[in-house]
């Protein structure tokens, strides 16, 4: 997105928004101003129950529609359920290109304004998986074994949200663009819930 001015000249053409009061015997206009980013229509798409037992799996994947591109500010990956032994569990986000995902479970992103809907479309464990790309992310968290009973239980888990002032992860247009969320090393019984936050935009 390239940046751009705006002259604001009296009379016809673009217009500010304004909140109009009185100070003295002045009239003032107060700007309207966003604190951060603009409130484009955000979505999550969740996978839950995902089985961890075979690698190389696309756990989740997320691809953009045909008319947006997608812009991704939060991955999350939990552990659900203990594994049958403890293990360090790899994983990989990464680009998909050439063709889309096909099979397993189609998933309806959830947005967070109900007057929304997404043009993206996620799948859990597709069958036929999209063409690998680009690496963009590594996470690396422990399958536990057991549940602690009389001990502060640690919370096993992956976020990466995007770093303020920077781009988020983006998808170009096209249903064949997408991101998934690859494990590397099966463990046998661990199961995982997947979330991706995100939006879309024309730019």
């Amino acid at each position: 997105m390239a940046e751009s001015i705006v002259q604001v000249t009296e009379g016809s053409g673009k217009k500010l928004h304004t909140n109009s009061y009185t100070v003295g015997a002045n009239t003032v206009e107060d700007e309207a101003v966003f604190l951060g980013p603009y409130p484009y229509p955000t979505y999550t798409a969740v996978a839950s129950g995902i089985s961890g037992a075979t690698a190389n799996d696309h756990m989740i994947t997320l691809n953009a529609g045909a008319s947006l591109k997608v812009r991704i500010h939060r991955i999350a990956i939990l552990h659900s359920q203990i594994a049958t032994a403890a293990a360090v569990r790899s994983f990989q986000v990464l680009r998909t290109t050439t063709a889309a995902p096909t099979g397993g479970g189609a998933i309806t992103p959830a947005p967070f304004d109900t007057a929304d809907t997404a043009g993206a479309a996620a799948r859990s464990l597709p069958t036929a998986k999209g063409t690998e790309a680009a690496v963009l992310l590594n996470p690396i968290i422990t399958a536990s074994q057991a549940i602690l009973a009389t001990a502060t239980q640690g919370m096993d888990r992956y976020e990466w949200r995007a770093s303020l002032g920077a781009k988020p992860i983006i998808i170009p247009v096209g249903t064949t663009n997408g991101i998934a969320i690859k494990n590397l090393t099966a463990t046998a019984n661990a199961l995982y819930t997947l979330e991706i936050e995100f939006t879309e935009t024309a730019f």
